[in-house]
């Protein structure tokens, strides 16, 4: 089964600040809990500027990852867990570990990230940058979507979260 994900947006390349134009497609899969995959057609697209290649990739999909950002949120947050009968089948505990120091990694890079697009991109003020507090927690916290709104400020501003070096 294949989904098609497209967007009525112009969209800016995150590196350069380019118009992107549309190259062609291709097929991602989306993995989901319990094991269901699905296959989405991606736009891939081009940068009229520095001529990157860039995916334009859905709020549900995570950069890099083939299970969906919902399940990955969720082991973050110990809500799936590798005990769970539903999630028995997938994802696997080794996975599941990978996620963790996945995020354990990229700990101050999201910190910087969002306090970077909080005084540059909302104008927040030289205390937000100095602020002892965690903004990634507070977004945990706020939002039950929290993963997937981190990893579309810190992507769309041109940043980039490197994977686990297994």
């Amino acid at each position: 089964m294949f989904f098609v994900v497209s967007s009525d947006d112009t969209p800016v390349c995150p590196v350069c600040g380019g118009t992107l134009k549309y190259r062609d497609t291709r097929p991602r899969i989306r993995k989901k809990e319990g094991g269901l995959k699905e296959y989405l057609m991606i736009r891939r697209l081009r940068c009229t500027e520095c001529h990157r290649h860039h995916n334009e990739l859905p709020d549900c999909l995570v950069p890099h990852k083939h299970y969906e950002a919902e399940v990955i949120s969720g082991v973050l947050d110990g809500i799936v867990t590798s005990e769970d009968a539903d999630s028995e089948d997938s994802p696997s505990l080794l996975t599941m570990l990978r996620w963790l120091q996945w995020l354990l990694m990229n700990l101050a890079n999201i910190e910087g990230f969002l306090r970077n697009a909080g005084y540059r991109i909302l104008g927040l003020g030289e205390e937000l940058l100095f602020s002892h507090a965690s903004l990634l927690d507070t977004i945990r916290q706020t939002h039950q979507d929290w993963l997937e709104r981190i990893l579309r400020i810190i992507y769309n501003s041109g940043g980039f979260l490197p994977a686990v070096p297994w």
